[in-house]
C-alpha cells in the first residue's frame, strides 16, 4: 500500500525574548492514501492559497485537528465552506473548535494511519502516526528544537502529561513539529 505525506506548511513559532509568543501559525500536512485525503491542522494564515493547495491534489476528505488552539485551526471554517471535509478532534477539544467535529473514535483511518492521544499541551491533544515511521506530532513536540534537545512544550496544561507524549512522539524515525521543518533522526 502507497501512503504519501506532504508537509504543505511547515507553520512557525516565533517568541519574544521574554519568551510569549509573537506569531504563530502550525504546520500543515496531508496525507495520501489509496482511499482518502486526510489533512492534519490547517494553520491560521492564507486560508484561499489552501484550499487551492488542496484542490490541486484532489481535494480533502477529513481533517485531523491536534488540538483546539487557533494557530492549527483557524482555516477550519474556510475548508468547510470550500471542500466539506470530515472534521475530527481529541473529545476534550471538541467544544472549543471554531467547525462542527467528531472524536477521533469516530474516525475509521485507512491502513497505515493511526491516531493517538499525545495529552498535556492541552487535555485532547493528539497525534497522527502513519506507517510507523513518520509522526504528525502536533504541539506534543511543537518546534525542531524541542524535539532535538528532547524538551516537551513551555506551554503545557499537564507538564507530565506532556513530557511523556513527547517521549512517545520521538519514538519515531521522522516527526514533523507543530511549527517549522520535519526531523529525521539517521540510522
Amino acid at each position: 500500500m502507497t501512503v504519501a505525506v506532504y508537509q504543505l506548511r511547515p507553520g512557525e513559532l516565533v517568541r519574544r525574548r521574554d519568551g510569549t509568543v509573537a506569531r504563530a501559525d502550525s504546520s500543515v500536512t496531508l496525507i495520501e492514501t489509496p482511499e482518502m485525503n486526510i489533512l492534519v491542522d490547517t494553520g491560521a494564515t492564507n486560508p484561499d492559497e489552501l484550499v487551492e493547495a488542496l484542490e490541486a491534489r484532489g481535494g480533502v476528505d477529513a481533517v485531523i485537528l491536534t488540538h483546539s488552539h487557533t494557530d492549527h485551526v483557524a482555516n477550519a471554517p474556510a475548508l468547510a465552506e470550500a471542500l466539506r471535509p470530515d472534521f475530527y478532534a481529541g473529545e476534550e477539544e471538541l467544544n472549543d473548535l471554531p467547525v462542527d467535529a467528531e472524536p477521533v473514535t469516530a474516525f475509521d483511518p485507512p491502513e497505515g494511519v493511526e491516531i493517538v492521544p499525545t495529552p498535556g499541551h492541552t487535555p485532547g491533544h493528539v497525534s497522527v502516526v502513519v506507517e510507523d515511521r513518520l509522526v504528525i506530532a502536533g504541539d506534543a513536540c511543537p518546534t525542531p528544537d524541542n524535539a532535538l534537545e528532547r524538551k516537551p512544550p513551555a506551554l503545557a496544561v499537564d507538564p507530565e502529561a506532556a513530557e511523556r507524549s513527547l517521549r512517545k512522539v520521538l519514538k519515531y524515525p521522522v516527526v514533523v513539529p507543530g511549527h517549522g521543518i520535519h526531523v529525521r533522526e539517521e540510522p
